[in-house]
């Protein structure tokens, strides 16, 4: 189990390191010489991401998941790109974060690059 988390992140530290800059053009990408440190700004959005859905949960009284049923995971994508967006402004020198535009696009590359890690390490 741990071993599969582990594969999973650094495939994912992959596409945010090489697919993601490529995908929107610069406009999130890890700063040179930040590899390492790279995996530090994945594990902040991923726990961004797991707080912001909780008090989402939370607050809407468990509405979170009808509403993602009904938006066909916009809002999924949109939470995810708010936390690459805060990350990127509470770590400036570790992730660059264009605009939020830019999130939003590497929002949904890393949402694609996990669904199709997924299947493959079950």
């Amino acid at each position: 189990m741990l071993l599969t988390l582990i594969l999973h992140m650094a495939l994912l530290l992959i596409a945010l390191l090489y697919i993601v800059p490529a995908a929107t053009d610069g406009g999130v990408a890890i700063r040179r010489n930040s590899g390492l440190r790279g995996v530090l700004a994945l594990v902040v959005v991923a726990l961004a991401n797991k707080i912001f859905w909780h008090v989402l949960t939370l607050s809407g009284i468990g509405l979170s998941i009808p509403l993602e049923l009904f938006t066909l995971g916009v809002v999924a994508w949109l939470v995810n790109a708010i936390c690459i967006f805060a990350t990127g402004r509470i770590m400036p020198g570790i992730l660059y974060v264009r605009s939020f535009g830019a999130a939003m696009g590497a929002s949904l590359i890393l949402i694609l690059a996990g669904w199709a890690i997924s299947p493959f390490l079950l």
